[in-house]
């Protein structure tokens, strides 16, 4: 998992808390000053070779850039996108 501004590690999704592996980037713009952190973050855990990917964003404003970086090369070869998914508005 790749999570954009979680703030609190010790929550439901601390890393002792959940068989996966969770990897933190700061919240920021993805076009503009987050997207080399998660460029690097992303290629890191592909190295990996996970079965699945989970990317959770701090908000939806880039989504579609999010989605068509992951579209383009070298990620539309490793990865296939699934649909989004959004959290209910009162768990926002």
């Amino acid at each position: 998992m790749i999570l954009e501004g979680l703030a609190d590690p010790a929550g439901a999704l601390a890393a002792d808390a959940v068989p996966a592996q969770i990897e933190r980037i700061a919240p920021g713009c993805l076009c503009c000053a987050g997207n080399l952190v998660l460029r690097v973050t992303l290629n890191r855990l592909l190295r990996r070779r996970p079965a699945q990917l989970f990317i959770a964003l701090a908000d939806a404003t880039h989504v579609g850039q999010l989605r068509a970086m992951l579209s383009a090369s070298p990620y539309d070869a490793l990865l296939a996108l699934c649909n989004d998914v959004v959290a209910p508005a009162g768990n926002r």
